[in-house]
């Protein structure tokens, strides 16, 4: 009798642990809290490390259920953090400089650019031109009107004593537009430029990845909501985000494989690329300067014919409260 009990009575305590495994599991899983993250750009390897962290498990490993809310452009991601339909969005920080001093009730939570990442110059590969003088008078593509592109022709400008003709024009446009000789040349993200090199149509000219002067350009926005009522979850995801971030830079591999999935890359040398010049010199920590923020604005404010953006108090559109110390 003794023989049948002691195995029985072992069955049952495992069963019953295993179930109150389950049980506790499933309310972890049920507790979860839910961020709504909104992304302008899908494919910007600047934000990859949100993907990644969703891939990698790390928003999981947080605490946190992750959904990513694809959204058209800057206007539209700011219009829906201020509904309250995202959390958190993609921004750039001269972008949030300028919604903040409109009323906007945003912030930057996290920088994760301090220069133009990823943005070239280029020319068609039988184009030849060799330098920025040789490019003087040049019709150059820089992408819509008060954007990015504005910002990085105006640091472009500041560069070279030529005389450049900026045209603003679509990203969609861009590539045909250099490919039929309409212009001489594109000024714009990887995302559209080292594409083109990549396939062999176009050549670079000046790389502005390498400038040193750390100018703030892209970050992570949240709604005043998420900042004063759910702080620790803002931090959780920051967290995530920086984590991926870091290994993203230190697994080449693993990262190359994942670019090509999350860009839609087939070419290795363009993913290779992306890495290169955009994800393995993203900030793994977030924190803002007040002084590469104040250069941000300061470019911006010239690049818009916006003078007032030059006088906002960096302290108004960031907060370093919400990154983690541990990184």
């Amino acid at each position: 009798m003794t023989c049948f009990v002691r195995p029985f009575l072992a069955a049952t305590l495992a069963a019953a642990l295993c179930l109150c495994a389950t049980a506790s599991a499933l309310a972890q899983v049920e507790t979860r809290a839910e961020i709504r993250v909104g992304l302008s750009v899908s494919d910007n390897a600047v934000f990859a490390p949100v993907a990644a962290a969703v891939e990698l498990g790390f928003f999981n490993e947080a605490g946190l259920s992750i959904h990513i809310v694809p959204l058209r452009g800057v206007a539209a991601a700011e219009e829906a953090l201020g509904a309250g339909h995202v959390d958190v969005i993609d921004h750039t920080i001269a972008y949030a400089a300028r919604a903040i001093a409109a009323g906007a009730q945003l912030k930057i939570i996290a920088t994760a650019t301090r220069g133009f990442y990823g943005w070239s110059l280029v020319v068609r590969a039988d184009n030849r031109a060799a330098s920025l003088s040789d490019l003087a008078g040049a019709k150059i593509g820089v992408g819509p009107r008060l954007s990015v592109a504005d910002m990085a022709a105006r640091r472009l400008a500041d560069m070279s004593h030529a005389k450049f003709n900026f045209i603003p024009t679509g990203p969609g446009a861009l590539v045909p537009a250099l490919r039929t000789g309409e212009l001489d040349a594109l000024l714009y993200s990887a995302s559209v430029v080292r594409r083109e090199a990549a396939s062999g149509n176009a050549r670079t000219i000046l790389d502005l990845t390498d400038l040193a002067d750390r100018t703030a350009i892209y970050g992570y926005s949240a709604s005043r909501a998420m900042r004063e009522t759910r702080g620790e979850d803002l931090r959780a995801f920051m967290s995530a985000v920086h984590r991926a971030a870091a290994h993203m830079q230190n697994d080449r591999a693993w990262s190359l494989r994942f670019l090509r999935t999350f860009a839609n890359i087939t070419d290795s040398g363009l993913a290779e690329s992306l890495f290169d010049q955009v994800v393995n010199r993203l900030s793994t920590k977030g924190v803002s300067d007040p002084e590469e923020v104040r250069r941000g604005l300061s470019l911006a404010a010239r690049a818009w014919n916006d003078p007032m953006l030059a006088d906002i108090d960096p302290e108004l559109v960031y907060s370093n409260e919400f990154l983690s110390p541990d990184l």
